[in-house]
């Protein structure tokens, strides 16, 4: 599904627990673990994120642009932080489809080896 495919990504407000976890342990969990399988994964495509569910995309500019949005909705200060972790660090069998005009996967449960992507010429660098 994602042989192709270096890097995935996923955006957020600097104010995120996530940006929080990444820094100490390089990890980020799902709200809510135990809420898998595809009746959930129906539910998070569907707006409700608070799943045992993950969104990430290949297309950095898609995480920017959620993550601003995301800060905007919520009144927060503007400052975003991306996150990247290489997709062959993920095994298959957690890795589904979300919604495609986003190129969005969601990965079930926990996601390890999460980075912070500074720019995309690093990630290019570091392909």
């Amino acid at each position: 599904m994602l042989d192709d495919v270096t890097w995935l990504y996923r955006g957020v407000p600097i104010e995120s627990r996530e940006v929080a976890d990444v820094y100490a342990c390089g990890e980020i969990r799902p709200p809510r673990a135990e809420l898998t399988g595809d009746y959930w994964r129906e539910i998070h495509i569907a707006g409700d994120t608070q799943t045992g569910y993950l969104s990430w995309t290949t297309d950095r500019d898609i995480a920017e642009g959620y993550a601003h949005d995301t800060s905007d909705n919520y009144g927060l200060g503007g400052q975003i932080v991306i996150f990247r972790v290489r997709a062959e660090s993920i095994s298959e069998d957690r890795v589904f489809y979300g919604r495609e005009e986003d190129d969005e996967y969601l990965i079930q449960g926990t996601v390890a080896e999460v980075s912070i992507s500074e720019s995309a010429e690093e990630d290019e660098d570091d392909g």
